[in-house]
């Protein structure tokens, strides 16, 4: 059974008005995102307040937020382990097609004024440290080594700390005060990297987090916090705005300075004939 079959079956779904079939709207397209979401972060995305979710809840037979959510999730990992994430897949084309206006969206509702001054703020972060470390893992891996192969090549001391936690421990240890922790979190958060950002903060570090999810524990250690969206289709994430918000940070460190350093680490490449270039 589909999110939107089992929420459709529910007593008191015909009897939802306006604003609650926008909460529900939100749980059908972005399940995934809702069973680990508060009442406030549903509530921001259906554009309503904190008390529909809750009534939301209600007239659809639940005590509250908290045990919707629950139930939610036992279905939605049920619908993950069938292959049932709803109505059958459109045509590649068609679902191509979804994908990159979900990806465009999710990008657009990026530039919040919060959003953007995190961004420069942690440019500046990663600009005055003495040493940078990113730690993530899982999906978050993908966009922490973009941030951290691109800024090396820009000439700034950043680490990857995406091993074993205990690996990661040893490298986060090592930061002083002064120093930046980026940490990058998608969807379910590790107790390991709840610890390691802790740690970072208790080190003296500016400790920078992406997350999908403003209200993540995380944003607790946080000295900066960019919240971007993974909503991807069929249940799926999309990585596209974490990525984006990568390019951003490393658009605002660019300057005369780090040209010359990837210039000089292009010319290495030339003296070493590391690359096959066709004449």
């Amino acid at each position: 059974m589909s999110i939107e079959e089992w929420l459709a079956g529910r007593a008191g779904h015909s009897r939802l008005g306006t604003q609650a079939e926008r909460v529900v709207h939100v749980l059908v397209r972005a399940p995934q995102f809702a069973t680990y979401s508060s009442a406030r972060e549903v509530a921001e995305r259906a554009g309503v307040n904190v008390s529909t979710v809750v009534r939301t809840a209600q007239q659809l037979g639940f005590d509250g937020w908290t045990d919707l959510r629950q139930e939610l999730r036992t279905c939605y990992l049920d619908s993950v382990a069938a292959g049932d994430l709803g109505p059958a897949p459109a045509p590649a084309t068609d679902a191509a097609a979804r994908v990159l206006r979900q990806d465009a969206a999710n990008v657009t509702a990026l530039a919040t004024e919060d959003n953007l001054q995190a961004i420069r703020a942690t440019a500046q972060a990663i600009r005055t440290a003495r040493r940078t470390v990113i730690v993530g893992s899982g999906s978050g891996a993908g966009p922490a080594h973009i941030l951290g192969h691109l800024g090396t090549i820009m000439g700034y001391d950043i680490q990857l700390a995406l091993g074993t936690a205990t690996a990661q421990t040893v490298q986060i240890a090592r930061l002083q005060e002064g120093d930046c922790l980026l940490a990058f979190n998608v969807w379910r958060l590790t107790r390991a990297l709840r610890g390691l950002t802790r740690l970072g903060r208790e080190r003296g570090a500016t400790v920078c987090v992406l997350t999908d999810l403003r209200s993540s524990p995380l944003a607790e250690d946080a000295d900066h916090l960019i919240v971007t969206p993974i909503e991807g289709i069929r249940g799926t994430v999309s990585l596209t705005a974490m990525v984006a918000v990568t390019q951003a940070i490393l658009g605002e460190l660019t300057d005369a300075g780090t040209s010359r350093a990837s210039g000089q680490i292009q010319q290495a490449w030339n003296d070493l004939d590391l690359m096959d270039d066709q004449p």
